[in-house]
């Protein structure tokens, strides 16, 4: 799992709007430094019984297995949509025709959309979970519950985003060590005029590939052009929380639309050279 939450810190870009994929192969990656000395695991007693011993992996060891993944992503797929807020959270009816718009528009060929289910998705971590785990904790265990929800599911990628409002304060649960948007750029000493952010990745649940990122800005010039109707600055916060979260993730997805496509062709190529 840390693997992935590094994937997550180092993979969500800083922009306004934004996207990448990735289709390269960890056997490949790792074929370059087949001759290169792994240190070695390392023997450490543990500190409240220094008689038990206990081996620990090097950093040698370690990066190499978080490299040793592949891309098997095949279309059609069945690709979920998770969406975080604090927690794994069902996903707002406006939000869903979105994604359905763009799956729409993606054609027959890409496969279908499967919103990843909060309860199901609980219910199996609190199955297996380990003894520090926590369904609502950290980062870490929020990426377990939905990779183990997805695999309940029988989902073969899974889109994990979350959408936010500045007028709404908290913290981000996609924001690793502030490497995203709303930690990078929504700060008073800034003079990046945002009013909310939208930050998604795109891995599989098997293994944690990474097959892609967007992240999206909703600015106060998008805000102010609208046509959503949402009154004076001193309306509802709330319900203007809402509104810049759909439209955050109305964004994302007409993002996700063109990364499908590029993915898509990418592993198409891929595929067909093997």
């Amino acid at each position: 799992m840390k693997q992935v939450i590094a994937i997550l810190a180092v993979c969500i870009a800083l922009g306004g709007c934004s996207r990448t994929t990735q289709t390269t192969s960890g056997a490949e990656y790792l074929s370059q430094y087949k001759y290169v000395p792994v240190a070695p695991s390392v023997r450490i007693s543990k500190s409240n019984n220094p008689s038990k011993v206990e081996e620990v992996k090097s950093i040698d060891q370690r990066i190499r297995e978080a490299a040793a993944v592949e891309p098997v992503l095949k279309f059609p797929a069945r690709i979920g949509l998770a969406r975080i807020d604090r927690q794994l959270t069902n996903i707002p009816m406006e939000e869903l025709e979105s994604w359905n718009k763009t799956r729409e528009k993606l054609g027959s060929g890409f496969g279908e959309f499967v919103p990843v289910n909060p309860l199901v998705a609980t219910m199996v971590a609190n199955d297996i979970a380990t003894p520090h785990y926590n369904v609502s904790g950290s980062v870490s265990d929020i990426i377990d519950t939905i990779r183990l929800g997805a695999a309940r599911q029988h989902l073969d990628a899974v889109l994990i985003y979350e959408v936010l409002s500045t007028e709404k304060r908290r913290k981000n649960m996609l924001a690793v060590a502030n490497a995203s948007i709303i930690g990078g750029y929504i700060l008073p000493s800034t003079s990046y005029d945002a009013q909310g952010a939208g930050n998604a990745i795109l891995i599989d649940v098997v293994q944690g590939y990474p097959y892609g990122t967007i992240n999206t800005v909703v600015d106060k010039k998008t805000r102010l052009s609208s046509s959503w109707g949402w009154g004076s600055e001193n309306g509802d916060s709330e319900d203007f929380a809402d509104k810049v979260k759909a439209r955050a993730a109305d964004q994302l997805s007409i993002e996700a639309y063109d990364m499908f496509m590029q993915l898509r062709a990418e592993l198409a190529e891929k595929h067909a050279k093997k």
